[in-house]
């Protein structure tokens, strides 16, 4: 009988303290999105990201603190330059191969626009967009962000074909890059978007992914062909990774592949992106100083030219991997089941 009431008991301390948790531990993971003076901040329980309103320059860290209270590290994207390609091929040996229609998207001469979608039509679905005034010949190049409460496989039918994409749950901003209306100019080659990426508190070594060895000259990134109906990114394989030791803690990844439309829509090609390494550290034509600190990669994702006044898309992504980092609440969530089990146990032993 005491055996029986001791079970009653610690079955009813279980239940007392399982019901008095709070009531969001049982939610799934919440994620919001806000504007602050222009900028765009997101935030998650893995991930903290800031959009800034000025240019298309992405903020992100992880939402774990350390002990000291402070970020564990902050990491920057930026998009810089959009310039043709001149060469005989699509990796740049040299920065003279740059030229025809060439925009500084950080200056002033380029303004943006940068939104909330305030219905995406999926409540586990935050999305903003960052749009550019209009360039040479009414061209625009869009930047839409994407973040998912919950791990989703976005599907897509190109030309007959299904395409898939995975994106991962609260850790991870899936994003476009959109170029529209680009007129070529004679003789151009390809089209090249500038990125500097690097860690601002430099805690962290990088890892450039497979065949990146920058600080080699036009070294290209991804050769072979990949599985064009699987575009869900391998960040160490056509990316750049942040390591502690050997745990990656953040990176930049992209796909091999950018999709074609004509002005209505409709599906004309895929084409394949390369990515160069141009230089790691300080770089005279493409910035140097304060505003990139001591060392940054600076990376070309290249495109061929695709005809004129189509729209090209591309899908790159950011994401966080911390995994020293534990939450809380599903700490929680697992850990009184165990020791209620544990208590259950030894009870059993002594009767």
């Amino acid at each position: 009988m005491k055996t029986t009431y001791k079970f009653f008991i610690v079955g009813l301390i279980a239940i007392f303290v399982l019901s008095s948790l709070p009531p969001t531990i049982a939610q799934p993971p919440e994620g919001k999105i806000e504007n602050r003076e222009g900028s765009v901040f997101i935030e998650t329980p893995d991930i903290k990201v800031k959009l800034l309103a000025g240019k298309p320059d992405i903020f992100f860290w992880s939402t774990q603190m350390n002990q000291k209270r402070r970020q564990t590290a902050l990491f920057h994207v930026g998009f810089y330059y959009l310039a043709e390609l001149f060469g005989d091929d699509l990796v740049i040996d040299n920065r003279q191969e740059l030229g025809g229609k060439i925009y500084n998207l950080a200056s002033s001469a380029v303004e943006w626009t940068l939104e909330i979608e305030e219905d995406t039509g999926d409540p586990n679905h935050i999305m903003a967009t960052q749009t550019s005034s209009a360039l040479a010949d009414g061209a625009t190049i869009t930047f839409v962000y994407h973040i998912y409460l919950e791990d989703t496989i976005i599907t897509e039918t190109l030309d007959d074909e299904t395409v898939t994409y995975e994106a991962k749950a609260l850790s991870e901003i899936k994003f476009d890059i959109i170029v529209n209306n680009w007129v070529f100019s004679p003789e151009a080659t390809g089209l090249a978007l500038h990125v500097k990426i690097h860690e601002m508190q430099y805690r962290h070594r990088v890892r450039k992914g497979e065949r990146v060895n920058a600080p080699e000259e036009g070294y290209k990134i991804n050769e072979t062909e990949s599985d064009r109906t699987n575009r869900s990114t391998e960040p160490g394989r056509y990316g750049v990774e942040f390591l502690d030791g050997d745990d990656r803690r953040a990176y930049f990844a992209w796909t091999p592949e950018a999709d074609v439309f004509d002005e209505n829509g409709t599906y004309i090609e895929t084409v394949q992106c390369t990515a160069s390494s141009a230089s790691y550290g300080f770089d005279n034509d493409f910035g140097k100083g304060k505003e990139f600190a001591k060392e940054f990669i600076n990376l070309f994702l290249v495109y061929p030219n695709y005809g004129d006044e189509n729209k090209l898309v591309h899908d790159p992504v950011i994401g966080i991997d911390d995994a020293s980092g534990v939450n809380s609440s599903w700490f929680a969530l697992f850990a009184l089941p165990i020791i209620a089990f544990v208590v259950l146990v030894r009870k059993r032993k002594r009767a």
